[in-house]
């Protein structure tokens, strides 16, 4: 399983991924997923596919979901992303206090197999409902 790789994307148009470097595998499941409100973040970041981290039960917080350790698969969606990319997405998750970042195995469609970095919640889920799909509607 891959979670990080060498690419050289100097010829890419896109300002994210000019210049090369390292590049992420980002397992979303909430507003950064395609039509969530923070889906912006990931603008020129290739979409690899929908995904499934078992092993994770999804709760419905209010505006957005949180995704803790438990007994369930929670469905998202896989994106390549510029490793540097991963600093301002903490600062957006408010990592490491309101969720935490950490690299999980997740399957994509096709059944390949990847660890991809995702942000769990890391506080109680106490009183929050949980979502018995393991998807988030956006």
């Amino acid at each position: 399983m891959v979670a990080v790789r060498e690419e050289n994307r100097k010829g890419s148009s896109d300002p994210l991924l000019r210049g090369g470097g390292l590049m992420a595998y980002l397992f979303v499941y909430g507003t950064l997923k395609r039509g969530g409100s923070r889906h912006s973040l990931l603008k020129g970041c290739p979409f690899l596919g929908h995904a499934l981290a078992k092993g994770f039960a999804l709760y419905d917080l209010g505006a957005y979901p949180g995704m803790v350790p438990g007994d369930g698969v929670v469905r998202g969606e896989v994106y390549e992303i510029p490793e540097g990319l991963l600093r301002e997405l903490d600062w957006v998750e408010g990592a490491p206090f309101l969720f935490r970042r950490e690299l999980i195995e997740v399957v994509l469609e096709d059944h390949t197999p990847l660890r991809a970095h995702a942000y769990l919640y890391n506080r109680e889920v106490e009183g929050a409902a949980l979502v018995p799909s393991g998807e988030w509607k956006v």
